[in-house]
């Protein structure tokens, strides 16, 4: 899973006291990718004892698998398969309730020191997608087993989110391409997430600390997974998202948004 790093697919603003269709925080926002930068994060890869080997994102994702072609429980309803793709090369398919989500090609360059995947798939809204992220090795030798660092990110995927106000003293966050939708009022409680791929027990709270700027913190059945710090730029065209893991407040991701 890319980054189910998933508070940057589902950025939300808070509420001002008056919820008028001229709310500065109201509109469609789009990422603009220049200006962004994304920390991407971390990949481990152990071998067990009794020979499976166990995936770790150093936060949110964990899973044993076997390079058999077999499907593996992973997280949020989800299985993988592995199978040998050549020369320290691999193919990964996830899938979701028996549902392929994406194809994933791991390919380790001949020096043993650069992991490339690439993952391709289908939104939930039809939209096909292709993605690169490359990893730098931190620990290891020259197969998959060991410390990944990620050193180029491709965040051009989910580039739109839309924030509307349904009803007095409630806001209304929707990112089109996930058919992911968020709604309830930004006070600090937690808002359930919704959407055909997003897992029960996901939960987002709001927390406004100034005019122009508010904490969010996303949940998966309570457990802490990312915390962002948003703001919003003076002239109200601008929103700058600082994301980071619990523990690992160092790496910081940096989303900028435009208003459309």
């Amino acid at each position: 899973m890319r980054k189910l790093l998933l508070a940057s697919l589902f950025a939300v603003l808070p509420g001002l006291s008056a919820f008028a269709a001229d709310n500065p925080w109201v509109g469609t926002w789009k990422l603009e990718p220049a200006q962004s930068k994304s920390e991407g994060g971390t990949l481990i890869f152990t071998r067990s004892a009794n020979g499976f080997y166990h995936y770790s994102n150093g936060s949110t994702v964990s899973y044993d698998f076997g390079i058999d072609g077999k499907e593996y429980k992973s997280v949020y309803n989800h299985t993988v398969n592995w199978t040998a793709a050549g020369d320290n090369a691999w193919d990964s398919v996830r899938k979701r309730d028996g549902a392929v989500v994406a194809t994933e090609h791991f390919q380790i360059s001949p020096d043993g020191k650069t992991l490339t995947v690439t993952s391709s798939g289908t939104e939930p809204d039809g939209t096909a997608f292709n993605r690169v992220n490359v990893y730098t090795r931190i620990s290891g030798g020259h197969d998959l087993i060991g410390k990944w660092q990620s050193t180029k990110v491709d965040i051009t995927a989910t580039n739109l989110f839309v924030v509307s106000s349904s009803s007095e003293g409630v806001l209304r966050w929707e990112v089109p391409a996930y058919k992911a939708v968020v709604e309830g009022k930004p006070d600090g409680s937690d808002l359930a997430v919704s959407g055909p791929r997003i897992p029960a027990g996901l939960t987002l709270s709001i927390k406004l600390v100034s005019p122009h700027k508010q904490i969010y913190k996303e949940k998966f059945g309570g457990e802490l997974l990312e915390t962002t710090a948003e703001t919003l730029s003076a002239d109200g065209k601008t929103l700058t998202d600082v994301i980071w893991h619990p523990g690992r407040k160092t790496e910081k991701s940096t989303l900028v948004y435009s208003k459309q």
